[in-house]
């Protein structure tokens, strides 16, 4: 015979407070800045925004690494042009082109570094209008 009514209540309220924290915990990851929303409904309601958040966080990581890649280049060879180099790429000292896959190796550690430096609230600061003018 199956468990009292009782039980089976108690079974779902338990149940429904690991969704509420489960929800609450990604919204507030995904929105640092904003306050945590109070019922049910309003966590699901702003989690539908969950995929465009993540979205735009992908987008703005890419730029903060280009920018930090760059401002290596630029440390270490302060002449570089970067539309030269956006054209034709990385020249080793004999002149001839590096292929840029070779490149990739060298800047994963470095990139693992500026993760750790960059938060998700300063990554997406003015984003969302940069990438509603892409759309």
């Amino acid at each position: 015979m199956p468990g009292s009514t009782g039980d089976q209540l108690l079974e779902l309220v338990q149940l429904f407070e690991r969704v509420r924290q489960a929800m609450s915990g990604v919204v507030q990851a995904l929105w640092p800045s904003v306050s945590l929303p109070e019922g049910l409904g309003e966590l699901a309601e702003k989690l539908q925004g969950a995929r465009r958040r993540l979205r735009l966080w992908k987008i703005s990581a890419c730029h903060q690494g280009a920018r930090e890649a760059w401002a290596m280049v630029k440390t270490r060879y302060p002449k570089a042009d970067p539309n030269h180099m956006a054209e034709v790429g990385p020249a080793g000292p004999d002149g001839k082109e590096i292929p840029v896959s070779l490149m990739y190796g060298q800047v994963e550690l470095a990139a693992k570094y500026s993760q750790q430096d960059c938060k998700l609230d300063s990554l997406l600061d003015g984003i969302e209008e940069e990438y509603n003018q892409l759309v």
